[in-house]
């Protein structure tokens, strides 16, 4: 059975989407005065003085945002109002930033850990003998050269030193960001191939030409499939960085435990564990977007990587069609196979990193 979309679904799904175009949310989200912070806070403050850039459209955004009226008699409107109410979500955190404004977003995404997930163990590994001795422009070309090899028109790699990442894609706009100061290691120049392209742009690229943009820009929920899709990409390639599951761990307790500690408590109890420079960046991650990162609160979405890792894992060890998960940034729990069916999804291409598991 072939059902249309409504044409004001799509109408909501195009206005919602211009937007998506034309805000850089991650410029918002991460400080911009990141050495200046950490500089600070070494020197004895409670907690690093971040400085953001103000998103200074916010009330109108929201407003322009409550104008959008998907039709709710086609099952897509739904779909796109649950996508604008999240932006929203995330408008009033970037535009309030406090721990209340942070805790709706997080609710609402399902982004805090439950007792499952906080009781992972994973053995330590060794210490990673590769050194991170790759520059900037090195990953850069690899990521241009990658994306020309998958035929991925239209896509291009930018620096951005407004970041917390060192790599990020942004799909409404069809970019890689990479971080001009970051070093790589070797393994990483492939890692972050599998990561960042062959899950972030191909499910983006194939989202595009579905009929509804939200498919590339990410479905409610559908973070967590997104991110362990990514993590189990790096382990199929055999470039999965050592111990990453256990450092995972230790953002989820530490995403838990930041619901009730500032920056300065939050870091000495990482440092007495993982050492300094990892409790900065677990810090920096989930303290970000905070006007006070004194005091309690948390931005959770790092959470989704071990929780979405264990749940692709699981999906696709139980034999479930990993074409499925490439139709567009889709979640696990998305009724893909039926939408198919009524003719409104159509399905995309597939990396040649999952050759092996689709001819078995």
């Amino acid at each position: 059975m072939i059902t249309d979309i409504p044409a004001p679904v799509r109408h909501a799904d195009e206005r919602h989407h211009r937007i998506l175009q034309r805000i850089p949310f991650s410029r918002h989200l991460n400080p911009c005065n990141v050495r200046e912070a950490r500089h600070a806070f070494r020197g004895g403050a409670q907690a690093p003085p971040f400085r953001y850039q103000p998103l200074i459209e916010a009330d109108s955004l929201l407003r322009e945002l409550d104008e959008i009226c998907p039709s709710d008699d086609h099952p897509a409107g739904a779909l796109v109002a649950r996508t604008i109410q999240s932006t929203a979500l995330l408008i009033r955190a970037l535009r309030d930033r406090t721990p209340q404004a942070f805790h709706q977003l997080a609710l609402r995404a399902d982004w805090y850990p439950d007792a499952e997930m906080l009781s992972l163990t994973f053995p330590e590994p060794p210490p990673d003998p590769q050194p991170a001795d790759q520059s900037s422009a090195v990953m850069i070309a690899k990521l241009e050269e990658a994306l020309q090899a998958r035929q991925l028109h239209g896509w291009r790699v930018e620096r951005d030193t407004v970041m917390s990442a060192r790599v990020l894609v942004d799909s409404a706009k069809r970019l890689l960001r990479v971080n001009p100061l970051a070093r790589f290691r070797p393994r990483d120049l492939r890692r972050l191939i599998a990561h960042e392209v062959d899950v972030h742009v191909v499910r983006a690229h194939n989202g595009q030409a579905q009929a509804l943009h939200c498919f590339s820009t990410g479905l409610p929920g559908s973070l967590a499939t997104e991110e362990g899709l990514a993590l189990v990409a790096e382990e199929e390639a055999g470039a999965a960085s050592p111990g990453v599951l256990s450092r995972q761990v230790e953002v989820v307790r530490a995403i838990h435990d930041a619901r009730r500690l500032g920056f300065r408590e939050l870091y000495n109890d990482l440092a007495a564990r993982q050492g300094a420079a990892l409790a900065w960046g677990i810090c920096l991650r989930i303290k970000r977007g905070l006007a006070d990162p004194s005091i309690p609160g948390v931005y959770a979405k790092d959470s989704v990587y071990l929780r979405g890792r264990m749940l692709v894992r699981q999906w696709l060890d139980d034999g479930n069609d990993i074409r499925q998960l490439y139709v567009g940034k889709v979640s696990l729990t998305d009724p893909v196979a039926q939408w198919l069916e009524e003719g409104w999804l159509k399905p995309g291409r597939i990396p040649e990193l999952w050759k092996k598991r689709l001819a078995s």
